[in-house]
């Protein structure tokens, strides 16, 4: 049995055993819950190109149990990307229902089941047969159809997981919190590049097959790169890999619910009272000494007790104390600008942004469909 792998094939590999290498010292170095889902990130990106390597080269035949097995795996890409932004955001934890974003993957995991049952040789016909039918005009093999769903759905975690980061570039303002941002926006820069270029080429790929085998080329190129970019910049930022939060905030939670609902109380009672939402900028480490809890507990506190992320709870009061102001003769003629700042928000796009996500107007129109309303003074 001889391995005869061609230059680009070469790369692929080196970049696979890259990624292996640099998912083992993310796991041992920097031990966290955000650092986990890194992990299993670049683990499925490096056993993604193993896998292609092994396919396109034809040692698949002398492995064939691993036909198709990133198929599913891959579904898992998404979810873990948005749930390393959430967790190196705000340390949310893991929820119950967090074990949704793993259906496509169990989905398609069924699907497949009849395969895997499949003994070696006739799994080694089937790939031969899809060898043979490459080139046809038509083919809509389970392989592409499952990747272009793969490419969809992991687009919409990529869509969450931007507006995390949004959300997020308005409110943190110390300087290991912009390291952190900054390492974290270069990676999902290239996570993007990555997910819209393999968009396009199988977008390429459906239109003339004569090009599928270029787009599949240009496609683990992509990977490569974005499996290297992580690496260098674990290596010239460390902040990509240091937790925001202290060692004991990652241990297990001890608040009762009794404490949660207390918590709870004493959190909306200091919103109303002393507004702390209209200080820009706060974090929620702030809040978090407000309370005399934990980073970690008030992520929990929020998650659990009251359905919401640290700056959808911030902002909701923001958007209220807006929406009183504009109804004010004092602000009768002020600019958006103006009204933005004076309820918290940092600049006037975040203001209009998440102004018309809650109530689905503009901070114009909402004010002219309330006209008649009684100004408040």
């Amino acid at each position: 049995m001889s391995l005869d792998l061609q230059v680009h094939e070469l790369i692929y590999l080196f970049a696979a055993f890259h990624g292996a290498f640099l998912a083992s010292l993310i796991i041992f170095k920097r031990y966290s819950q955000e650092n986990i889902f890194l992990f299993l990130l670049v683990l499925l990106f490096s056993f993604y190109l193993l896998e292609s390597v092994i396919y396109s080269s034809g040692y698949i035949r002398y492995v064939p149990h691993l036909f198709f097995t990133t198929l599913p795996l891959i579904f898992l890409i998404g979810p873990l990307f948005f749930l390393y932004i959430r967790s190196s955001l705000n340390q949310t934890p893991l929820l119950w229902k967090d074990l949704i974003h793993l259906l496509p993957f169990l989905f398609e995991f069924i699907i497949l089941l009849p395969f895997y049952s499949l003994d070696a040789e006739t799994k080694i016909k089937v790939y031969e047969m899809m060898l043979q039918s490459s080139g046809s005009s038509g083919d809509f093999s389970i392989y592409f159809i499952g990747y272009l769903i793969y490419l969809i759905s992991t687009f919409f975690y990529f869509l969450k997981a931007l507006k995390l980061i949004q959300s997020a570039s308005e409110n943190r303002m110390k300087a290991k919190e912009k390291k952190k941002f900054s390492a974290l926006r270069i990676v999902s820069v290239g996570f993007f590049i990555y997910v819209f270029v393999s968009l396009l080429l199988s977008g390429l790929s459906w239109s003339n097959l004569d090009v599928s085998m270029l787009s599949f080329h240009i496609n683990l190129i992509s990977l490569t790169l974005l499996i290297h970019t992580i690496g260098y910049i674990a290596f010239a930022n460390p902040a990509l890999l240091e937790s925001l939060a202290t060692p004991s905030d990652y241990q297990f939670s001890s608040l009762s619910s009794e404490k949660k609902k207390r918590l709870a109380e004493q959190l909306i009672a200091s919103m109303q009272s002393k507004r702390l939402y209209l200080k820009s900028g706060i974090s929620a480490g702030e809040v978090s000494e407000e309370l005399g809890i934990t980073n970690h507990e008030l992520s929990q506190l929020l998650s659990v007790e009251l359905n919401t992320s640290f700056y959808d709870f911030i902002n909701r009061y923001r958007i209220d104390h807006a929406k009183e102001i504009l109804m004010s003769k004092k602000y009768r003629d002020a600019k958006i600008l103006h009204i933005a700042l004076d309820s918290g928000f940092s600049n006037k796009s975040s203001f209009l942004r998440n102004f018309k996500k809650s109530t689905g107007l503009t901070p114009t129109a909402y004010k002219k469909l309330h006209k008649n309303q009684v100004p408040i003074n």
